[in-house]
Order: C-alpha cells, then structure tokens, then sequence
C-alpha cells in the first residue's frame, strides 16, 4: 500500500513540476520577445530623428537608435557608449542588408546587454533600434526563484501529505 502512494505522489509531483515548469518556460520566452517591442516601433515610425538626443547606454534602460551608412559608420542617433555613437556589430548591419532585417542580443561590455532590431533602409543605411535587457533579465531572475521556490513547496506538501498518511495509517491499524 506504501509504494502505491509513494508513487502516485511522485506521479502527481512531476505533474506539479511539469506544469510549474512550463509556466515558467512561457514567461521567459514572452518575457524576452516582448523587449523587441519598443525597438520595432520605434523603427516603424515615421520619423525618428526627433528622439530625445544622447542617451548613455551604461545607464539608460529606454529605447535608443542609431543610423548607420554603406561604410557601417554610425551617422545619426542617440545611443552613446563610453562617449561615441553605439557600435553595432557588422555583421547585423550586414545581415540586415542581404535580408531586410535583423533581431539579436547584443553585449558591448560586461554587464551591459541590449535587444537589437536592424532594418536596411533604400540606399543601402541601416536603422537600428535597441532597448536594455537588464529588466528584462532581472524579471527572469526573480521568475526564476519564485518558480523555485513553488517547486519546494510542493515538495513540501508532498512530504508532509506522506508523512500524514503513514501516521494516519498507523492509528488505524489494530493492534
């Protein structure tokens, strides 16, 4: 009778962990595709030269751009990096030219990560458009604990549900 219920609890503790799981997969993965959001809106707007103007990226969380031309030199923008335009790696730049478009995640130094999203432009320039992943990043974290946290919980529950069990059972049995 024991390992009947020791296994229906493992059974219903993986389910517990499965769904628990999963959930957990769903935020993260909606969590990081919704950081291309802004940066695509921004470069479906009209216009964008009129955004705010010199925004440093080692501290600034918001939605910055940059231009770059056929040279991949930055031409226009806001996002500064240690004092100079953003420098986005060629190879996006070239990316989005052979295909119209580009979406990474882009670290220039420790500690400082950014989701990109490029777009060639007639004329051979290419917009670029980025927002810092560090909320982000730092909501996964916190998601990641809780789910944790929920996981021993459950594990908790399971054991004391056992525990109960066999001293219940214990009571009941004549002696």
């Amino acid at each position: 009778m024991w390992i009947q219920r020791i296994v229906f609890a493992g059974i219903m503790y993986c389910l517990f962990a499965l769904a628990v799981g999963s959930t957990y997969v769903i935020a993260q993965h909606d969590g990081r595709s919704a950081v291309e959001d802004a940066p695509r809106a921004l470069l479906s707007a009209p216009s964008i030269d009129g955004r705010p103007g010199r925004l440093d990226l080692a501290r600034y969380e918001g939605v910055f751009w940059a231009r770059y031309d056929r040279a991949d030199q930055p031409i226009a923008g806001n996002g500064y990096l240690d004092g100079a335009r953003a420098d986005i790696p060629k190879g996006v730049l070239a990316t989005a030219r052979a295909f119209g478009g580009d979406a990474v995640t882009w670290q220039p130094a420790d500690g400082r990560r950014f989701a990109i999203v490029a777009q060639a432009e007639p004329g051979g320039d290419v917009l670029v458009a980025g927002q810092s992943l560090h909320r982000t990043e730092q909501r996964a974290t916190e998601s990641l604990v809780i789910t944790l946290l929920v996981l021993f919980a459950g594990a908790v529950v399971t054991a004391v549900g056992l525990v109960l069990s066999w001293l219940l059972g214990r009571r009941s049995v004549p002696r």
